[in-house]
């Protein structure tokens, strides 16, 4: 067995990892202290222009869709690097959604995403949960060829070119493209994360994304990558928090004594360690199944939970540790939040699978 990563993989990596350091890291203290999200925003922008000229962006998209091609390693290996830098860089990471473009779709909104000269959004979720499709308030009804759209959303970015929005139609949840070119539409950016408010918003058919009430069922084929990227993506968030939270409980010091040695730190610290090194090997163990053609849609599950639920004990240890939040520590926990709603579906899908493979 050989666990190192290959020559090309291992340039990836110091390609990435010099990036963020110079780049990124650099510019943390503004990012965190940005007077509003359009700050921000304007912040990771910049970081983002300064990727492509490395090369790497969209470097992990198949290049049947205007991409590098890079395989499952590679691309865990810029996940990982990338993430570890609290500011949010465009690099590639698409959902996989948009593969489910149609011809026409995607020379209007696809390629122009893998370019890098469009930007999406996604409108999945709503103000009021919902358990299941059946609850998603936001309807679409047809009317010649055309589908009128109301209902509000939670928007996953204020800022886009075009969304991908989510409607219950007589077939079932169905997916729409929604740009400047349609009428009745506006964004309350008041609201946290900001809504998409349909109002008779006026879709052509041919905005449809897939086919009517299939919605659901759109990329599967590549769904299992993207969870294996986006756990590597929170393995690299896990990494910044233990090195944050180690140096923390080395230099701090409570009654002339550094906290580290108290006994509960010592035990949270490497707890944490532990946690963040199994994380990442399985994170690799499923990129390379992935990479040599085996099965992995089990593995795929079973490491976004894991991912998903070591990520929300890193940032309660870290707490711990630090006695409270500050910038960079509020910045994880809502992360955490962000990447732990789909916790019960994933536990679903992957109880189901335990029961299939373990009492047979």
């Amino acid at each position: 067995m050989d666990f190192t990563f290959s020559e090309d993989a291992e340039m990836v990596r110091q390609t990435v990892h010099e990036f963020v350091r110079r780049e990124l890291l650099p510019m943390e203290p503004k990012f965190l202290n940005a007077r509003n999200p359009a700050e921000r925003s304007e912040i990771a922008k910049n970081a983002t222009d300064k990727l492509k000229e490395t090369g790497l962006f969209s470097a992990g998209v198949p290049e049947e869709f205007g991409g590098g091609g890079l395989g499952p390693v590679e691309v865990c290996i810029i996940a990982e690097e990338l993430s570890f830098s609290i500011i949010p860089v465009e690099w590639g990471d698409y959902t996989p959604l948009l593969y489910e473009c149609s011809e026409s779709q995607r020379e209007s909104f696809l390629l122009p995403v893998v370019a890098g000269e469009k930007r999406y959004a996604l409108a999945f979720r709503e103000p009021e949960p919902f358990s299941g499709p059946d609850e998603m308030k936001t309807s679409a009804r047809g009317e010649g060829n055309e589908y009128i759209l109301d209902g509000v959303k939670e928007l996953s970015r204020a800022e886009f070119d075009f969304c991908l929005v989510f409607a219950r139609t007589a077939e079932g949840i169905t997916c729409f493209i929604i740009d400047e070119g349609c009428s009745g539409w506006e964004v309350d950016r008041s609201a946290e994360p900001a809504r998409l408010v349909l109002s008779s918003c006026r879709v052509n058919a041919d905005r449809m994304l897939g086919m009517p009430g299939k919605a659901l069922f759109l990329g599967q084929r590549w769904f299992a990558l993207a969870r294996v990227s986006r756990s590597a993506a929170i393995t690299g968030v896990c990494r910044r928090i233990l090195e944050t939270t180690a140096l923390y409980a080395r230099d701090w010091k409570s009654m002339n004594e550094p906290i580290i040695s108290r006994k509960e730190i010592q035990r949270t610290l490497s707890e944490m360690a532990g946690g963040y090194e199994s994380l990442r090997w399985l994170v690799y163990r499923t990129a390379w199944l992935a990479q040599t053609g085996a099965q992995f849609q089990y593995d795929s599950l079973l490491l976004k939970l894991h991912a998903q639920t070591m990520l929300n004990r890193m940032v309660n240890d870290s707490i711990r540790v630090h006695g409270g939040t500050n910038p960079p520590v509020e910045h994880w926990l809502i992360r955490a939040s962000g990447e732990g709603e789909a916790l019960d579906m994933l536990r679903l899908a992957v109880s189901h699978e335990v029961i299939s493979r373990y009492t047979g």
